[in-house]
Protein backbone atom coordinates (compact mmCIF):
# COMPACT_ATOMS: atom_id res chain seq x y z
CA UNK A 1 0.00 0.00 0.00
CA UNK A 2 1.39 3.42 -1.06
CA UNK A 3 2.18 5.48 2.49
CA UNK A 4 -0.11 8.62 3.09
CA UNK A 5 1.41 12.08 1.54
CA UNK A 6 1.88 14.37 4.47
CA UNK A 7 0.42 18.18 3.88
CA UNK A 8 1.76 20.90 6.22
CA UNK A 9 -0.96 23.59 6.46
CA UNK A 10 -0.44 27.26 7.85
CA UNK A 11 -2.34 30.48 6.97
CA UNK A 12 -2.50 34.31 7.98
CA UNK A 13 1.53 34.95 8.20
CA UNK A 14 0.97 38.87 7.30
CA UNK A 15 4.13 39.66 6.30
CA UNK A 16 6.23 38.39 9.22
CA UNK A 17 9.98 38.26 7.85
CA UNK A 18 10.76 35.66 10.64
CA UNK A 19 7.67 33.60 10.41
CA UNK A 20 8.25 32.79 6.64
CA UNK A 21 11.88 32.05 7.12
CA UNK A 22 10.89 29.55 9.53
CA UNK A 23 8.87 28.43 7.17
CA UNK A 24 11.41 28.12 3.96
CA UNK A 25 13.88 26.90 6.29
CA UNK A 26 11.65 24.10 7.82
CA UNK A 27 10.58 22.93 4.23
CA UNK A 28 14.48 22.98 3.20
CA UNK A 29 14.98 21.09 6.00
CA UNK A 30 12.67 18.68 6.00
CA UNK A 31 11.80 19.08 9.63
CA UNK A 32 8.52 17.89 9.70
CA UNK A 33 8.63 15.22 6.59
CA UNK A 34 6.20 17.09 4.45
CA UNK A 35 5.59 16.23 1.12
CA UNK A 36 3.05 19.42 0.40
CA UNK A 37 2.72 23.01 1.81
CA UNK A 38 -0.30 24.58 1.80
CA UNK A 39 -0.76 28.53 3.12
CA UNK A 40 -4.61 29.71 3.50
CA UNK A 41 -4.26 33.38 2.76
CA UNK A 42 -3.51 36.38 4.35
CA UNK A 43 0.34 37.17 3.22
CA UNK A 44 0.59 40.77 3.12
CA UNK A 45 0.83 43.04 6.37
CA UNK A 46 -1.18 45.80 7.66
CA UNK A 47 1.26 48.59 8.87
CA UNK A 48 3.67 50.90 7.33
CA UNK A 49 6.28 52.29 10.01
CA UNK A 50 8.44 55.53 8.86
CA UNK A 51 11.78 55.63 10.12
CA UNK A 52 13.07 59.52 10.70
CA UNK A 53 16.18 60.47 10.11
CA UNK A 54 16.89 63.35 13.31
CA UNK A 55 19.83 65.34 13.51
CA UNK A 56 23.47 63.42 14.05
CA UNK A 57 22.51 60.51 12.49
CA UNK A 58 20.23 59.14 14.63
CA UNK A 59 16.97 57.48 13.26
CA UNK A 60 13.61 57.00 15.24
CA UNK A 61 10.47 54.84 15.04
CA UNK A 62 7.56 53.71 17.11
CA UNK A 63 6.67 50.29 16.77
CA UNK A 64 3.93 48.74 18.97
CA UNK A 65 3.46 51.74 21.16
CA UNK A 66 7.22 52.08 22.17
CA UNK A 67 9.91 54.70 20.43
CA UNK A 68 12.55 52.59 19.09
CA UNK A 69 16.09 54.54 18.41
CA UNK A 70 18.70 53.56 16.26
CA UNK A 71 22.72 55.01 16.52
CA UNK A 72 24.54 53.13 13.99
CA UNK A 73 24.17 50.97 11.15
CA UNK A 74 23.94 47.73 12.90
CA UNK A 75 20.92 49.53 15.19
CA UNK A 76 19.03 50.33 12.10
CA UNK A 77 19.30 47.35 10.64
CA UNK A 78 18.07 45.56 13.53
CA UNK A 79 15.03 48.01 14.01
CA UNK A 80 14.06 47.49 10.71
CA UNK A 81 14.17 43.40 11.22
CA UNK A 82 12.37 43.86 13.98
CA UNK A 83 9.35 46.05 12.10
CA UNK A 84 9.49 42.66 9.20
CA UNK A 85 9.62 40.24 12.06
CA UNK A 86 6.45 41.45 13.44
CA UNK A 87 4.61 41.75 9.90
CA UNK A 88 5.22 45.85 9.41
CA UNK A 89 6.53 47.66 6.60
CA UNK A 90 9.59 50.22 7.39
CA UNK A 91 10.87 53.06 4.93
CA UNK A 92 13.06 55.36 6.01
CA UNK A 93 12.21 58.94 5.63
CA UNK A 94 13.35 62.52 6.97
CA UNK A 95 11.70 64.47 8.87
CA UNK A 96 9.99 66.91 6.20
CA UNK A 97 8.84 63.77 4.40
CA UNK A 98 7.41 62.36 7.67
CA UNK A 99 5.23 65.30 7.82
CA UNK A 100 4.34 65.10 4.00
CA UNK A 101 3.29 61.50 4.99
CA UNK A 102 1.27 62.93 7.48
CA UNK A 103 -0.78 65.84 5.82
CA UNK A 104 -1.24 63.17 2.84
CA UNK A 105 -2.42 60.07 3.09
CA UNK A 106 -1.82 59.08 -0.92
CA UNK A 107 1.92 59.48 0.05
CA UNK A 108 1.66 56.40 2.94
CA UNK A 109 -0.72 54.12 -0.03
CA UNK A 110 2.17 54.46 -2.39
CA UNK A 111 4.94 53.67 -0.22
CA UNK A 112 2.79 51.11 1.81
CA UNK A 113 1.69 49.37 -1.31
CA UNK A 114 5.78 49.56 -2.92
CA UNK A 115 6.43 47.80 0.19
CA UNK A 116 4.15 45.21 0.22
CA UNK A 117 5.08 44.04 -3.76
CA UNK A 118 8.96 44.17 -2.61
CA UNK A 119 8.29 42.53 0.82
CA UNK A 120 6.48 39.52 -1.25
CA UNK A 121 8.23 39.53 -4.31
CA UNK A 122 11.35 38.98 -1.77
CA UNK A 123 9.95 35.89 -0.01
CA UNK A 124 8.89 34.09 -3.35
CA UNK A 125 12.55 34.39 -4.66
CA UNK A 126 13.82 33.39 -1.59
CA UNK A 127 11.86 30.35 -1.56
CA UNK A 128 12.69 30.15 -5.57
CA UNK A 129 16.33 30.15 -4.25
CA UNK A 130 16.00 27.83 -1.52
CA UNK A 131 13.65 25.11 -2.71
CA UNK A 132 13.85 25.58 -6.56
CA UNK A 133 14.78 21.15 -7.12
CA UNK A 134 13.00 20.33 -3.83
CA UNK A 135 10.08 17.95 -4.63
CA UNK A 136 8.01 19.93 -1.86
CA UNK A 137 5.50 21.88 -3.71
CA UNK A 138 3.77 25.41 -1.65
CA UNK A 139 0.84 25.69 -3.07
CA UNK A 140 -0.81 29.15 -1.36
CA UNK A 141 -3.36 31.44 -2.21
CA UNK A 142 -4.34 35.37 -1.36
CA UNK A 143 -7.02 35.86 1.77
CA UNK A 144 -9.48 38.75 2.64
CA UNK A 145 -6.81 41.12 3.71
CA UNK A 146 -4.57 40.60 0.49
CA UNK A 147 -5.09 43.60 -1.98
CA UNK A 148 -5.87 42.43 -5.74
CA UNK A 149 -1.82 44.10 -6.82
CA UNK A 150 -0.28 40.73 -5.54
CA UNK A 151 -1.87 38.47 -7.77
CA UNK A 152 0.55 39.17 -10.75
CA UNK A 153 3.50 39.20 -8.39
CA UNK A 154 2.15 35.64 -7.39
CA UNK A 155 1.96 34.73 -10.80
CA UNK A 156 5.48 35.73 -11.57
CA UNK A 157 7.14 33.25 -9.51
CA UNK A 158 7.73 29.09 -10.60
CA UNK A 159 7.75 27.82 -7.01
CA UNK A 160 4.71 28.57 -5.25
CA UNK A 161 2.06 28.62 -7.11
CA UNK A 162 -1.04 30.91 -6.33
CA UNK A 163 -4.25 28.08 -6.22
CA UNK A 164 -6.94 30.21 -5.68
CA UNK A 165 -10.13 29.33 -7.80
CA UNK A 166 -8.38 26.52 -8.99
CA UNK A 167 -8.90 22.65 -8.46
CA UNK A 168 -5.29 20.83 -8.47
CA UNK A 169 -4.30 17.77 -8.36
CA UNK A 170 -2.78 17.10 -4.34
CA UNK A 171 -2.80 13.15 -3.72
CA UNK A 172 -2.63 10.36 -5.78
CA UNK A 173 -5.93 10.08 -4.78
CA UNK A 174 -7.47 13.44 -3.80
CA UNK A 175 -7.95 17.19 -5.57
CA UNK A 176 -7.25 20.18 -3.49
CA UNK A 177 -10.12 23.08 -4.02
CA UNK A 178 -8.99 26.59 -2.96
CA UNK A 179 -10.62 29.35 -2.64
CA UNK A 180 -9.47 32.54 -0.97
CA UNK A 181 -12.37 34.87 -1.01
CA UNK A 182 -13.94 35.57 2.34
CA UNK A 183 -17.49 36.11 3.62
CA UNK A 184 -18.06 39.76 4.51
CA UNK A 185 -16.30 41.38 7.65
CA UNK A 186 -16.79 44.71 9.31
CA UNK A 187 -13.79 46.25 7.81
CA UNK A 188 -14.55 45.71 4.31
CA UNK A 189 -11.78 44.55 3.09
CA UNK A 190 -10.78 43.73 -0.45
CA UNK A 191 -11.92 40.19 -1.59
CA UNK A 192 -15.16 39.75 0.24
CA UNK A 193 -18.23 38.38 -1.15
CA UNK A 194 -21.83 37.96 -0.09
CA UNK A 195 -22.85 33.81 1.24
CA UNK A 196 -24.89 33.28 -1.75
CA UNK A 197 -22.40 34.22 -4.43
CA UNK A 198 -19.42 32.57 -2.15
CA UNK A 199 -20.92 29.39 -2.46
CA UNK A 200 -21.66 30.03 -5.79
CA UNK A 201 -18.51 29.72 -6.97
CA UNK A 202 -17.27 27.27 -4.48
CA UNK A 203 -19.93 24.93 -5.78
CA UNK A 204 -18.54 25.83 -9.58
CA UNK A 205 -15.34 24.89 -8.64
CA UNK A 206 -16.19 21.48 -6.86
CA UNK A 207 -18.64 20.47 -10.71
CA UNK A 208 -14.84 20.35 -11.72
CA UNK A 209 -13.92 17.33 -9.15
CA UNK A 210 -13.59 13.76 -9.91
CA UNK A 211 -15.22 12.90 -5.91
CA UNK A 212 -15.75 15.62 -3.59
CA UNK A 213 -15.16 13.21 -0.82
CA UNK A 214 -11.54 12.64 -1.93
CA UNK A 215 -11.15 16.62 -2.13
CA UNK A 216 -9.43 19.01 0.35
CA UNK A 217 -11.60 22.41 0.31
CA UNK A 218 -9.24 24.80 1.13
CA UNK A 219 -10.96 28.06 1.91
CA UNK A 220 -9.52 31.06 4.31
CA UNK A 221 -12.24 31.82 6.41
CA UNK A 222 -13.50 29.03 8.20
CA UNK A 223 -16.98 27.24 8.51
CA UNK A 224 -20.05 28.91 10.58
CA UNK A 225 -20.29 27.89 14.02
CA UNK A 226 -17.42 25.37 13.82
CA UNK A 227 -15.57 26.38 17.26
CA UNK A 228 -12.96 27.66 13.97
CA UNK A 229 -14.53 30.82 13.82
CA UNK A 230 -14.90 32.15 17.87
CA UNK A 231 -13.68 35.85 17.90
CA UNK A 232 -15.06 38.71 19.70
CA UNK A 233 -18.33 40.30 19.21
CA UNK A 234 -18.16 44.01 17.90
CA UNK A 235 -20.18 46.74 18.39
CA UNK A 236 -21.55 49.09 15.77
CA UNK A 237 -18.86 51.17 16.07
CA UNK A 238 -16.19 48.22 16.23
CA UNK A 239 -15.13 47.53 19.37
CA UNK A 240 -15.08 44.77 21.45
CA UNK A 241 -18.30 43.69 23.17
CA UNK A 242 -18.67 42.77 27.66
CA UNK A 243 -20.64 41.23 29.76
CA UNK A 244 -20.43 41.15 33.37
CA UNK A 245 -16.97 41.90 32.68
CA UNK A 246 -16.07 38.90 30.35
CA UNK A 247 -15.47 39.89 26.80
CA UNK A 248 -18.50 37.98 24.58
CA UNK A 249 -17.19 35.46 21.60
CA UNK A 250 -19.08 34.20 19.35
CA UNK A 251 -18.98 32.16 15.22
CA UNK A 252 -17.80 34.69 12.49
CA UNK A 253 -16.90 32.18 10.23
CA UNK A 254 -18.92 31.49 6.87
CA UNK A 255 -22.26 29.98 6.08
CA UNK A 256 -21.53 29.63 2.62
CA UNK A 257 -18.25 27.32 3.94
CA UNK A 258 -20.41 25.33 6.60
CA UNK A 259 -22.69 24.36 3.35
CA UNK A 260 -19.98 23.80 0.81
CA UNK A 261 -19.03 21.05 3.52
CA UNK A 262 -21.58 19.47 4.20
CA UNK A 263 -22.88 19.15 1.01
CA UNK A 264 -19.29 18.03 -0.28
CA UNK A 265 -18.36 15.94 2.60
CA UNK A 266 -14.99 16.52 1.51
CA UNK A 267 -11.75 14.85 3.51
CA UNK A 268 -10.12 17.47 4.87
CA UNK A 269 -11.34 21.43 5.50
CA UNK A 270 -7.89 24.11 5.54
CA UNK A 271 -9.11 27.42 7.15
CA UNK A 272 -7.29 30.24 8.80
CA UNK A 273 -8.38 34.14 9.20
CA UNK A 274 -9.44 33.66 12.84
CA UNK A 275 -6.10 33.70 14.63
CA UNK A 276 -7.30 33.11 17.88
CA UNK A 277 -9.40 30.28 16.75
CA UNK A 278 -6.87 27.45 16.08
CA UNK A 279 -7.57 23.26 16.64
CA UNK A 280 -9.61 21.11 14.65
CA UNK A 281 -13.11 20.20 14.62
CA UNK A 282 -15.71 17.78 12.66
CA UNK A 283 -18.49 18.42 10.42
CA UNK A 284 -19.93 14.92 9.97
CA UNK A 285 -16.98 12.86 8.29
CA UNK A 286 -15.02 15.90 7.47
CA UNK A 287 -11.76 16.68 9.55
CA UNK A 288 -11.40 20.36 9.33
CA UNK A 289 -8.35 22.78 11.07
CA UNK A 290 -7.18 25.99 11.99
CA UNK A 291 -3.76 26.19 12.57
CA UNK A 292 -4.56 29.71 13.89
CA UNK A 293 -1.74 32.60 14.12
CA UNK A 294 1.27 33.95 15.98
CA UNK A 295 3.14 35.17 13.31
CA UNK A 296 3.09 39.02 14.16
CA UNK A 297 4.68 37.29 17.54
CA UNK A 298 7.12 35.71 15.02
CA UNK A 299 5.83 31.89 15.66
CA UNK A 300 4.58 29.76 13.05
CA UNK A 301 1.71 27.61 13.80
CA UNK A 302 0.60 24.87 11.69
CA UNK A 303 -0.90 21.19 11.30
CA UNK A 304 0.98 18.17 9.39
CA UNK A 305 -2.40 15.79 8.10
CA UNK A 306 -1.11 12.54 6.75
CA UNK A 307 -3.24 11.80 4.25
CA UNK A 308 -4.03 8.41 3.05
CA UNK A 309 -5.78 6.60 0.27
CA UNK A 310 -8.62 6.61 2.33
CA UNK A 311 -8.87 9.52 4.72
CA UNK A 312 -6.65 10.82 6.87
CA UNK A 313 -4.54 8.83 8.81
CA UNK A 314 -3.16 11.47 10.99
CA UNK A 315 -3.12 14.82 12.53
CA UNK A 316 -0.88 17.12 14.35
CA UNK A 317 -0.46 20.76 15.47
CA UNK A 318 3.03 21.73 15.63
CA UNK A 319 4.71 25.36 16.33
CA UNK A 320 7.50 26.97 15.43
Amino acid sequence: MARPVRLYVCSDLHASERAWRKLINATRANTYKADVVLIAGDLTGKALVPIVEEPAGVFTATLLGTRRVARSEQELADLERSIADVGYYSIRVSSAERDAMESDPSIVTRHFHEQIAQRLRDWLALATERLSGSSVPIYLMPGNDDEFEIDPILAENGYARNVNEQVVDLTPWHQLVSMGWSSPTPWSTPRELPEEEFLDRLSSLMAGVRDPTKSVIMTHVPPYDSGLDTAPLLSPSLQPTASAGDLLRGPVGSTGVRRAIETFRPVVGVHGHIHESGGERRIGNTLCVNAGSEANHGVLRGYLIDLGQDGVEKRMRVEG
